[in-house]
């Protein structure tokens, strides 16, 4: 009995064994350039499981490494992921979109987003794992917009365009020397921003379970908008409180127009003017200098 419950192990150590997991890795080099010089050019990348890391420097082309990684339980899965996941690279008007296609992942550029596609007339999941580390240098005054959602952070440095959207599902965003007109959603991890130049446009933090942090320049002019359910807003600007404003909403009872006191607290820094909108729900929101 001890000699077949052995054999029955060595054979169960086998199998697992003959499962461990193939794997590929590549790495996709590209460069490219707008096809036109406007203000309005904005580089769009958009990731699902990896992060994004973008660097601004002095040179004229968008320059792109990508290192693809993926892992199955066969060659032959392996293969079918190898085939099915493609890094695509689009000019659409005054657009660039560099993102990640998949049957399982179709990015529409007239939307602007990921749509979900069946396979075989039904939802599937992939029989393979799969990441994409995205890493891009571009024009330091580049337009940028970046999303990823899952394994993966958001990175990028010496960034100075007018514009820098940003929207990471389950990974922390870090911008470093940036400016532009700035619109930052992280659900799930902290937001850590430094500016270069204060931005010269209204500007959006949005967080639901992570810190916000930015450091301004020291003549910020801006008023703040702060709603946190579960969080506080520190600074060490000298602020002003504001009165709260009146928000109109629709009466069910037919009565007409009614006005509530908006739940956002309310600050000037400076001599005010452009609106800078902290939106979190269970953490803290920091603005430093």
């Amino acid at each position: 009995m001890k000699t077949i419950k052995m054999s029955t192990m060595l054979f169960g150590f086998l199998c697992c064994h003959l499962l461990v997991a193939q794997k590929s890795s590549e790495t996709i080099k590209e460069e490219i350039s707008f096809s036109s010089n406007s203000s309005k050019n904005m580089l769009v990348v958009q990731n699902v499981n990896g992060p994004i890391s973008v660097e601004g420097y002095n040179g004229s082309t968008i320059k792109i490494e990508v290192e693809k990684s993926i892992s199955a339980k066969s060659e032959n899965r392996l293969d079918e992921g190898k085939r099915d996941i493609q890094l695509k690279i689009e000019e659409v008007e005054n657009r660039i979109y560099v993102y990640l296609e998949s049957p399982w992942n179709h990015f529409d550029t007239t939307l602007g987003r990921y749509v979900n596609e069946r396979r075989n007339g039904k939802w599937e999941q992939p029989k393979y794992e799969y990441y994409l580390d995205i890493k891009l240098k571009v024009p330091k005054h580049t337009n940028v917009k970046l999303g990823t959602m899952n394994d993966g952070d958001i990175y990028a440095k010496d960034v100075q365009g007018d514009e820098i959207i940003v929207s990471n599902l389950n990974g922390a965003i870090t911008l470093h020397n940036i400016t532009g007109r700035t619109d930052v959603n992280a659900l799930n991890k902290d937001i850590n921003i430094t500016y270069f130049e204060n931005p010269t446009g209204d500007s959006k933090y949005n967080s639901l379970n992570g810190d916000v942090n930015v450091t301004f320049k020291d003549d910020l002019n801006a008023d703040v908008s702060f709603k946190s359910l579960n969080g506080d807003m520190f600074t060490n600007y000298d602020t002003a409180k504001l009165k709260a404003e009146l928000v109109q909403k629709k009466s069910k009872s037919g009565k007409g127009l009614k006005y509530n006191l908006s739940s956002n607290q309310s600050y000037r820094i400076g001599s005010g003017g452009i609106k800078l909108d902290f939106n979190l729900l269970n953490g803290d929101a920091t603005l430093k200098k």
